[in-house]
């Protein structure tokens, strides 16, 4: 009875493996089309400061994260230009009138939406996205798509609104 199961357990193991090992694909298929768009799509940016009043267990303040609306936004992907205006949310809770005249064109934090595939590099001194940076300035960044198509885009904000 015993060498039964070892042979069983054998032979199970034997089929996994071999399931495992083998593709249920077909070879010699065509590869699928890259994607050949490089395109930023949307911007947003927020601003992130430490609230003293809420801390981590060691005494460090937790960093809060305010999102600022983007209004006026202009998306031109011929041209491959985007303007807009920022506008501060009033002070709210932790987000004091204190902290929200903190905000600046010189502190926010940039996230952009791009199309499918593709990837972002700052150019010209122009702030990592997703780290506080400076966009007092016309700010330019090359997107690349899946395909190896590059686009310059240059990002403008015209006005920050308290």
């Amino acid at each position: 009875m015993k060498k039964n199961i070892v042979k069983w357990m054998n032979n199970a193991l034997l089929l996994m493996l071999l399931l495992a090992c083998s593709s249920c694909l077909d070879g010699n298929m065509d590869d699928l089309p890259a994607f050949e768009e490089a395109n930023i799509t949307d911007v947003k940016f927020d601003f992130r400061y430490k609230d003293p009043s809420d801390v981590w267990i060691d005494g460090e303040p937790i960093v809060k994260v305010v999102t600022l609306t983007v209004e006026n936004k202009e998306i031109n992907a011929e041209a491959g230009t985007i303007t807009c205006t920022i506008t501060v949310p009033p002070a709210d809770g932790s987000f004091t009138e204190e902290i929200r005249n903190t905000v600046a064109l010189t502190n926010l934090v940039g996230k952009f939406n791009l199309s499918t595939a593709a990837v972002i590099a700052p150019q010209d001194g122009a702030p990592t996205l997703g780290v506080p940076g400076d966009f007092s300035t016309t700010r330019r960044y090359l997107v690349t798509a899946a395909n190896g198509t590059k686009k310059d885009w240059t990002i403008q904000v015209t006005a920050l609104n308290k």
